[in-house]
């Protein structure tokens, strides 16, 4: 086997690192285009560039299983990227994850169209968890990596991971991961967040490069013994804030990475930014005035913007001396916006108040931070003592994603109550509770441990099953350049 440093005196490694692309996530017709584009045209860049392989940490798909159309974008590409010779390798995120299996990132590596970095086994003498390696056939670089689960309970993993072993294996490794680690956040990264970001020493110590996932803006830091921890961020947005920081000039794109044959070591890290769509921000400010000058001056800047082929976003702040918040006419601002050709009109009002009414200070928004703002006013009711999984920033964390998971869509073709078993499978996984405690027709045996046992033991048969198409998947291609 040919391998990275005994072909070429002057060869580089090259390989690109994608996390949180949320396909699916767009519900406007032209949005899911720019959204698709997007990561098309970052894939043909890769190819273009002739990249020994393809990172994608966490959250390709918005759902574990997407509509119809997402996936046959999905699949359609990333066969191109196969028959180019590149292999994809990836850990699931928090969105695309599936605690019962299912996931449209299981059919992908199923095909050998991606390969499933994750291999971890649970040690019966303590307790510990233990993950193997995976290697490129082309370059000799050595992976591993855990998966994003729902509400952090992916740093249980982390606190019992064996790092001694992973510390010790020789040559160059990449871990793959989908977290927040906490000295990669700004403060007001922090602060936006109710999930729990673990410390850089949970992660093995001395790897060639650290690709993270679940951050959404990109970031890169050098540590003492973690060199090269990067996030590259969303490819194109998926939520509605990652469509201001676009407005903002926030570059998106994927990283690519190069290193040095002799050394073995990372030389450079780059973000490459692939544009999406043009935008136009209108701001006012009600501080101090009524909801008629609001009105007026909203849609004097509504008759001065030039929205045709834009995302427009319209961010309305402050605390009006008279009128309700209500009376501020956004519709009509939103409609005049797309009649002019917009492609999308968001509205943020999230910060403005009515000093004459006291329910004007209730959230306000988009649903996810209406979402946010209701759980937080109310998880204070629980106690934290009885309760300990279900109070603070953890129960609203987790109350959230039990929100967007009961929100799911029923799939084309599916029938009604395969999709209520689907749909209360994956609430109780995702609870913790065994399936004995659901009406599933599954039965199973119970697990002190839950979902979390589950999520081991679900890896430990991927990685053992007799044909092996997870666990080989995506190298077929890196066999085919080598020949």
């Amino acid at each position: 086997m040919q391998q990275w440093g005994l072909y070429d005196e002057v060869r580089t490694m090259k390989f690109a690192h994608f996390s949180d692309i949320h396909l699916g996530y767009q519900k406007n017709k032209s949005l899911q285009q720019v959204e698709q584009d997007t990561f098309e045209r970052a894939l043909d860049d890769c190819i273009r560039r002739s990249v020994d392989f393809i990172l994608i940490c966490g959250d390709m798909f918005h759902v574990n299983i997407p509509e119809m159309r997402v996936q046959k974008f999905a699949f359609s590409k990333l066969r191109q990227v196969y028959e180019a010779g590149i292999p994809v390798y990836a850990v699931y995120g928090s969105h695309d994850y599936s605690p019962l299996g299912d996931s449209a990132i299981d059919l992908l590596a199923a095909t050998g169209y991606i390969t499933n970095v994750q291999r971890m086994h649970s040690n019966d003498d303590d307790g510990s968890i233990s993950l193997e390696f995976v290697t490129d056939r082309r370059t000799g670089a050595k992976l591993a990596g855990i998966s994003g689960l729902s509400v952090s309970k992916d740093i249980a993993y982390y606190r019992r991971l064996r790092q001694h072993e992973l510390e010790s294996e020789p040559g160059f490794k990449i871990f793959l991961f989908h977290a927040a680690v906490a000295e990669m956040r700004t403060a007001d990264e922090a602060a936006a967040t109710a999930e729990d970001a673990m410390p850089i020493s949970y992660m093995p110590r001395n790897f060639g490069y650290y690709a993270g996932g679940h951050m959404h803006r990109y970031a890169y830091k050098r540590f003492g013994d973690h060199p090269h921890v990067v996030y590259p961020g969303t490819t194109f947005a998926g939520y509605h804030s990652d469509l201001e920081d676009n407005a903002g000039d926030i570059a998106r794109g994927y990283v690519l990475v190069e290193c040095d044959d002799a050394t073995k070591r990372v030389t450079d890290v780059r973000q490459v930014s692939i544009p999406n769509c043009e935008y136009h921000v209108i701001r006012v400010d009600a501080s101090n005035r009524d909801s008629d000058a609001v009105n007026d001056d909203l849609m004097q800047k509504v008759g001065r913007a030039e929205p045709a082929d834009k995302v427009v976003i319209i961010v309305i702040s402050g605390k009006m001396s008279r009128g309700k918040t209500t009376d501020v006419n956004v519709g009509r601002a939103a409609d005049r916006l797309r009649r002019g050709g917009a492609i999308d009109v968001l509205t943020r009002r999230n910060r403005l108040m009515s000093a004459e009414y006291d329910i004007a200070r209730a959230p306000g928004g988009t649903a996810d931070e209406i979402a946010r703002s209701t759980f937080e006013e109310n998880i204070g009711q629980i106690d934290p003592k009885t309760y300990p999984e279900l109070g603070g920033r953890k129960g609203v964390a987790l109350a959230e994603r039990l929100l967007e998971g009961l929100g799911r869509p029923q799939l084309e073709n599916e029938p009604v109550g395969a999709y209520q078993k689907r749909i209360v499978g994956e609430a109780m996984a995702l609870l913790g509770l065994d399936k004995d405690d659901s009406d599933s027709d599954d039965g199973g045996d119970s697990d002190n441990d839950g979902a979390e046992a589950a999520d081991v033991n679900r890896n430990d048969h991927d990685t053992d099953r007799p044909d092996a198409t997870a666990k080989n998947g995506g190298q077929k291609g890196a066999e085919r350049r080598q020949q």
